[in-house]
């Protein structure tokens, strides 16, 4: 394939999405894939894999300082892909679908753990009972980096108080995002790398105006602490490090076969090692 003919593929691939994002009815959408996007991402992942999931509209905001006009438009072009997320649950908050799934825009991401780097694998085999069930997750299960701390809050370092580092002044960060009311923990810990699943209830936990704050304190601060509390914005304990084997079992239904079929130990099994027996 030629150069020319990569691009223009890209730029069709890209023109489906759009279309496919206009056309969103609440009512036939289950998931909202939500994504940060700059020109040089290719999405032709993302239009072969919704070929086959007809209940899910992407939600593709541009993040270029000369936007691609088509996409939709973060409030703030600052705080990554923070922004579009917030963007996403501020402009859609009353009619959001069922399941919000927060990714980045690129089909290979090192952080996806279980499936390889392609993101579509991983979202294949997502349950969304999990979500369900949980409110909250995590599309990584492996939990370095970010737990078990990521951030002591009261506690600085010396070298981040010497670079002014935006941890050192987490109290008071804490508070302008969350409120002055809010509870400053010692300890902060979560799964990096901000790709995670949310429940329409689960983010409806807090009103509107807590992300309009939110989303108007990044614009104005620009702070890359946001990747850190994602557990936090939609209610999760401040410590927030699920065990690895009972992530892949609970969110992907992945547990090795069990040792004595006749004790029935275990559950989980891979998606395609479930009808086979051993």
């Amino acid at each position: 394939m030629t150069t020319d003919q990569g691009s223009a593929e890209k730029t069709a691939a890209l023109s489906e999405l759009v279309k496919r994002t206009q056309s969103y009815n609440k009512n036939l959408t289950k998931v909202g894939l939500v994504m940060a996007k700059t020109r040089s991402d290719d999405l032709r992942w993302l239009r072969d894999y919704l070929q086959t999931q007809t209940d899910t509209t992407p939600f593709i905001y541009t993040m270029d300082k000369n936007p691609e006009i088509e996409l939709l438009t973060a409030h703030s072009s600052r705080g990554r892909e923070a922004s579009a997320y917030l963007s996403f649950i501020v402009d859609l908050y009353d009619e959001l679908p069922e399941y919000s799934i927060f990714l980045h825009a690129n089909t290979n991401q090192w952080h996806n753990d279980l499936f390889g780097p392609q993101t579509s694998r991983a979202l294949q085999s997502l349950r969304r009972e999990a979500v369900d069930a949980k409110g909250y997750l995590n599309l990584r299960c492996a939990s370095n980096p970010g737990c078990p701390f990521h951030v002591n809050p009261n506690n600085p370092t010396q070298a981040h108080i010497d670079k002014n580092d935006a941890r050192a002044n987490f109290p008071r960060i804490c508070k302008e995002i969350f409120g002055e009311d809010a509870y400053v923990p010692e300890q902060i810990g979560g799964i990096c790398c901000a790709q995670f699943a949310v429940s329409r209830t689960h983010i409806r936990q807090r009103p509107k105006s807590d992300y309009v704050r939110m989303l108007n304190w990044m614009n104005e601060k620009s702070v890359p602490l946001v990747e850190t509390l994602w557990h936090m914005v939609f209610g999760m304990e401040r410590v927030h490090c699920p065990l690895y084997e009972q992530c892949r079992c609970d969110d992907y239904g992945w547990r090795t076969f069990p040792l004595d079929h006749n004790k029935n130990q275990g559950s989980c099994l891979w998606p395609w090692e479930a009808v086979f027996e051993v």
